[in-house]
């Protein structure tokens, strides 16, 4: 799908605020999804608008986000205030980051991260499709195999958009996977037991819509109450997907945290995942969403400091 330029705007994000920090995660996370294309502080991304795919080209200058906007049609008024909240949201600027920071100071691990990924916001697109693909696949799967099954699904089954001389593609929409074949998505895509789960969710949202702007006006508990209806979608899924205070901790990650904040190494992983999830929800509260994206993106820095046995 070829699009055309249509419109062009800035963005204010609220100061502590780096583009390429945010944007670009440390960890290899992507923004909007895994088709984008970051190169010289210049992200080449893309959204659906009311089920419409956009292209997106935005970089950063003088603390604002420039935005060029490429769509098959002009879009309205409306259309470009409704997008200008879309990616005002997914740049995290309702973030409290500087409150997170006055936090971080006292926290020997988090005062670590905050300096090494100064002006880094969470950010979160409200594209619950695309996050529920992401949660789908990093169930039970090393980063490195859900990569190769991120990739092949978007190759398969993604909207490809080209404009600005780039081409990205986006996370397929549900009513694509809806329809899928069970048998395609887990050979082509080699997604084992969680094409049953994707398609499920497919056709659970394709006729339930969900917004995550709307989740976030929610408590944090009835949002992911409301989650968890997803085929597919349990407790730690749901704290991916929506992150907000949740410490979503998995066999891999328990082992990485309790090194890094508890100072030992679990002895029996799976068993220690409730133990170390309370003991790290008890010590970071509201902000525990943040604080597992920060040290998550800030391993390589965080390595030189602690044994890590998973990275050595």
């Amino acid at each position: 799908m070829r699009l055309r330029q249509t419109g062009q705007f800035s963005l204010a994000i609220p100061e502590p605020f780096n583009f390429r920090l945010t944007v670009a995660k440390p960890a290899g996370w992507h923004w909007s999804t895994p088709g984008e294309v970051f190169k010289n502080s210049t992200l080449w991304s893309g959204v659906y608008l009311e089920g419409k795919p956009l292209g997106l080209k935005m970089s950063s200058a003088k603390g604002l986000v420039n935005t060029v906007v490429y769509s098959e049609a002009n879009l309205s008024r409306n259309d470009t205030a409704k997008l200008k909240t879309l990616l005002n949201y997914g740049l995290g600027a309702d973030e409290d980051l500087a409150g997170f920071y006055e936090f971080a100071r006292n926290d020997p691990v988090l005062s670590v991260t905050v300096k090494d990924l100064y002006g880094m916001r969470v950010g979160r697109l409200d594209d619950l499709f695309g996050r529920v693909i992401l949660a789908i696949l990093l169930q039970m799967a090393p980063f490195a195999r859900s990569r190769q099954m991120m990739t092949a699904l978007l190759e398969g089954w993604g909207t490809r958009i080209n404009f600005d001389g780039k081409e990205v593609i986006l996370w397929p929409r549900p009513q694509h996977i809806a329809h899928a074949s069970e048998n395609e998505l887990r050979g082509k895509a080699s997604l084992g037991y969680r094409a049953t789960r994707l398609i499920q969710a497919a056709q659970f949202l394709s006729k339930n819509s969900i917004s995550l702007l709307e989740l976030s006006g929610l408590p944090e508990e009835e949002a992911l109450k409301r989650l968890t209806v997803i085929p597919g979608i349990g407790r730690y899924s749901a704290g991916i997907i929506f992150g907000r205070t949740s410490v979503p901790i998995d066999v891999w990650s328990v082992i990485i945290m309790s090194e890094i904040v508890l100072g030992r190494t679990p002895q029996n992983p799976r068993q220690d995942v409730d133990a170390v999830t309370s003991a790290l929800q008890k010590r970071w509260g509201e902000w525990g969403w943040m604080a597992f994206v920060y040290i998550l993106n800030d391993l390589k820095n965080l390595s030189k400091i602690f044994h890590l046995s998973r990275l050595h």
